[in-house]
């Protein structure tokens, strides 16, 4: 496979992101591979910043965000992202980090108020550190994020919903221009878009953008596995 330690799988919520990082887990240990899988609700997880109080899985962050500022944020990031891959250049192993080094950082970020320019200098700050393990990305990307996330909406159902809401309009972001229910939610991840879109155009990481793979993921995964050189 392609020369790397550390596969990112990124892209908007409910693109596909955890069923792709168990399919990379799954292709390279049958081909006797070494991994060590990371999804976004993975326990203990060494990137999470503020442990089970960050934003993810079926937490909104309420306590995180009382807690947390931007600086304080990008310390404990920093840190932690250093710890990780010191152990990860150690281990004889390919690493596969679902929701990083964007979705579970940047947005929170965004979340927390923080501004362009801080969360790009945050993001350069994280490549320098992962260089090391000659990572890649592999991003799910939408260009309508709004019609996105309707069809997850409708195809995940009301709880979904609700908890996908409350987690991106519950937050310093949203709290200051008052967002609330659907539409709210949509203003943000109109954001959160357009800071991702300045993020991948800044990035040096080698990067594979896909579309929409809703209807076509046997083409989607052929795409994966040529890039990843399997």
């Amino acid at each position: 496979m392609r020369d790397t330690r550390l596969v990112f799988i990124d892209g908007i919520p409910g693109s596909g992101k955890t069923t792709t990082a168990r399919s990379v887990d799954a292709v390279l240990a049958q081909r006797s591979v070494e991994v060590r899988c990371f999804l976004e609700e993975h326990p203990d997880h060494p990137l999470h910043v503020g442990g089970p109080l960050h934003p993810s899985g079926r937490t909104t962050g309420a306590a995180f965000f009382g807690r947390y500022t931007v600086d304080s944020f990008v310390d404990e990031s920093l840190r932690r992202w250093r710890t990780f891959v010191n152990a990860a250049e150690r281990a004889d192993a390919v690493h596969v980090v679902e929701s990083y080094p964007y979705q579970s950082a940047a947005r929170v970020l965004l979340q927390m108020d923080a501004s362009t320019d801080r969360i790009r200098e945050y993001a350069a700050a994280v490549e320098q550190i992962v260089n090391v393990l000659r990572p890649v990305v592999i991003y799910f990307d939408r260009r309508d994020v709004a019609g996105a996330l309707r069809a997850i909406s409708e195809q995940r159902g009301p709880e979904w919903t609700t908890y996908a809401v409350q987690l991106v309009t519950d937050c310093p972001y949203g709290r200051r221009r008052e967002l609330h229910d659907l539409e709210g939610a949509l203003v943000f991840m109109s954001a959160y878009k357009a800071v991702m879109d300045d993020l991948l155009g800044d990035s040096r990481l080698l990067a594979q953008k896909l579309g929409d793979c809703a209807g076509r993921w046997e083409a989607c995964y052929q795409q994966i596995w040529a890039f990843l050189e399997i």
